[in-house]
């Protein structure tokens, strides 16, 4: 092997999607949510919290999870930062979606749902983004680059 493959050689196993990568985004982002929408739901009930205000603070912890999501699903991944978080995103939306339907009993897709489903996956796409840029990220990239 020349010593041009081998600075160009990629260690196996780092590509592409893992699933066990996948499910320990999932596995973070609900550690974030479940705590969170209770905190939040606690302060519903004993504040007088303005109903204006559900909707973007609904936002701001999914967005928040879905972000964390995205880290932890790309690391020791070297690229395609952006599909494993935004799979993770759909996944995550998608199991949020279910589990909220069963309870609710209403399976209906309205315009909330697509909305926050997109979020989601572009939450956990730019997780991935910036996973794979940062520091701790950079040890995974190309030998010489």
């Amino acid at each position: 092997m020349s010593l041009k493959a081998a600075q160009n050689a990629k260690p196996e196993g780092n590509e592409g999607l893992k699933l066990i990568s996948l499910l320990k985004g999932l596995l973070a982002s609900y550690i974030i949510t479940i705590p969170a929408f209770m905190i939040f739901a606690l302060i519903l009930t004993n504040l007088d919290f303005p109903q204006k205000l559900l909707t973007p603070a609904v936002v701001v912890i999914t967005v928040i999870s879905v972000l964390t999501a995205g880290a932890v699903s790309t690391r020791g991944v070297r690229s395609r930062g952006w599909l494993n978080g935004g799979i993770v995103g759909f996944i995550y939306m998608l199991v949020l979606y279910l589990f909220s339907s069963i309870l609710c009993k209403n399976f209906t897709i309205d315009r909330y749902v697509i909305t926050m489903s997109i979020i989601g996956v572009l939450a956990g796409a730019i997780g991935g983004i910036m996973s794979i840029n940062s520091p701790k990220g950079r040890k995974f990239k190309y030998i010489g680059s």
